[in-house]
């Protein structure tokens, strides 16, 4: 059935709440069904971005070391902490998908090396593409 959810994506998001452990174990479930079912015209996977919700709430059930491993050994693009109540960092996690995106349309994917890493939001893109 997600075959259908996943048909002529050109990239993802999966977000789990940094609150609570089962929705970080379930991301690698996500993700794994989304390699399995899902890749560009060009065989590589689509990008991925790991979203830390609810960073505003504490205690974390997950800190950020093994978000870190967790994305790098799962092939996630990349990760960053993201808080949807109070709209935090969520036009700039999208802002670096899309670049991803069209990064890989013009073939200048990323490389293997840094793929996995924390995203830091707060550096401002050398782009001058906007949206909204």
């Amino acid at each position: 059935m997600t075959r259908l959810y996943y048909r002529d994506a050109s990239a993802c998001v999966i977000m789990f709440d940094v609150t609570n452990a089962t929705t970080f174990s379930n991301s690698q479930r996500w993700k794994q069904d989304l390699d399995s079912k899902l890749t560009l015209p060009n065989g590589e996977p689509v990008p991925c971005l790991l979203l830390a919700n609810k960073c505003d709430l504490y205690p974390w059930a997950v800190n950020r070391d093994q978000i870190d491993r967790f994305s790098k050994e799962n092939g996630f693009t990349g990760w960053t902490e993201t808080s949807v109540k109070e709209n935090k960092n969520i036009n700039e996690a999208m802002r670096v998908l899309i670049e991803k995106m069209m990064n890989n349309s013009r073939e200048d994917s990323m490389s293997l090396s840094t793929q996995g890493n924390y995203i830091n939001l707060q550096t401002k893109s050398s782009s001058s593409w906007t949206c909204c």
